[in-house]
């Protein structure tokens, strides 16, 4: 086992279902990408910074982007599918979960 203030890569992972997805990360993101057209994964590094809960949102090539969209974090394009997902964050609380949480 390590100590405290390892760092570590752990993955997450982003529907595409229109909605706002809240991640509770603690350093930056290091890669965005995909294996299926359902999900977009994030690699970030954690165990860096104090843990924040920061919000995603997957959008299609094409489709409007909300003003909540402010900072683009990566682009993923499923295998096999022609669908390309671009990753954007809301930087801006208070936002909407996927669920309709308010936060």
């Amino acid at each position: 086992m390590g100590s405290a203030g390892d760092r570590t890569v752990f993955r997450y992972e982003v529907p595409v279902d229109d909605g706002w997805h809240v991640l509770r990360l603690s350093g930056p993101i290091l890669h965005v990408d995909t294996r299926r057209p359902s999900v977009v994964e994030v690699c970030a590094l954690v165990g860096v910074e104090s843990e924040a809960d920061r919000a995603f949102r997957v959008f299609g090539t094409g489709q409007p982007l909300p003003p909540a969209a402010d900072q683009h974090i990566g682009t993923a394009i499923p295998p096999g599918t022609g669908l390309v997902w671009h990753l954007w964050e809301h930087e801006r609380p208070p936002f909407t979960a996927a669920d309709g949480t308010v936060i």
